[in-house]
């Protein structure tokens, strides 16, 4: 059965704001640093019978820079941390950011990513300053509140992951008209893995370096510092290129 709706999204028109499946990336740029926090601090973002994978749970903060998409160029950056689900290992989105409306209307109306609009600045470092060798980026809510501050130096060619990453979950969650009720609760999952860019000589762009992790503001609008690392465990730099395509619903709560 059909309801006329075939092009997902709003507005359901020609008018909407993202394209069909698959959503091409380009030249994106990643830094990932990984952290560990208690299992205390992880819980109040987990849905019903979606639980910390240990104590302390393993991390990442993400931000990245996007320069060609189908939305057009953004940033982004948001946590996940390691948890399972009826015996499987997945990474749950706790929080996400991005400064680009196509974008943020995609994860959310698609698989229910939680994006908020932020501010959001990357730097290198200040050329001829008192340093250089530091990659920094920072999201901001509303601007000049630092919610997060994520940075590393690029020391070294990191190894290829001879595997790929865990599977991404989320929670859908859709309220109805009377926003009390949800009209839509699902858990949902998505499998797609980027690809490594490589350099002229056929090397993979992938490095690694020294972590730096704040999570400055004690924000009860945006809590990311309930994340507040207890250890930094690595940081990766990476130029990737992938495409997102449907997600698959592994839990309906309704």
């Amino acid at each position: 059965m059909t309801f006329g709706f075939e092009d997902a999204g709003l507005p359901w028109t020609d008018a909407r704001l993202y394209p069909r499946f698959p959503h091409v990336y380009r030249g994106v740029e990643d830094l990932v640093v990984g952290f560990e926090v208690p299992a205390a601090g992880v819980a109040p973002f987990l849905p019903r019978d979606v639980e910390p994978a240990d104590d302390p749970v393993s991390c990442q903060a993400k931000f990245r820079w996007s320069p060609f998409s189908v939305h057009g160029p953004y940033h982004e950056a948001y946590v996940t941390a390691a948890v399972r689900f009826r015996g499987e290992e997945f990474r749950f989105l706790l929080m996400a950011y991005v400064d680009n409306d196509s974008a943020l209307a995609a994860g959310r109306e698609l698989w229910g990513a939680p994006k908020k609009m932020a501010r959001m600045t990357r730097s290198w470092g200040e050329t001829g300053g008192v340093y250089t060798e530091g990659l920094l980026a920072t999201v901001e809510r509303p601007a000049g509140q630092a919610l997060m501050r994520v940075g590393m130096t690029v020391d070294a060619v990191a190894p290829e992951p001879v595997a790929p990453g865990l599977p991404t979950l989320l929670l859908k969650l859709v309220p109805d008209a009377d926003g009390v009720r949800p009209a839509l609760a699902q858990l949902v999952r998505i499998d797609g893995h980027a690809r490594l860019c490589r350099d002229a000589a056929g090397a993979a762009m992938l490095f690694t370096g020294r972590p730096a992790l704040t999570f400055d503001a004690m924000s009860t609008a945006d809590p990311l510092y309930l994340l507040r690392p207890e250890r930094l465990t690595g940081a990766t730099f990476a130029r990737v290129e992938f495409e997102h395509g449907p997600g698959r619903v592994v839990h309906d709560y309704l």
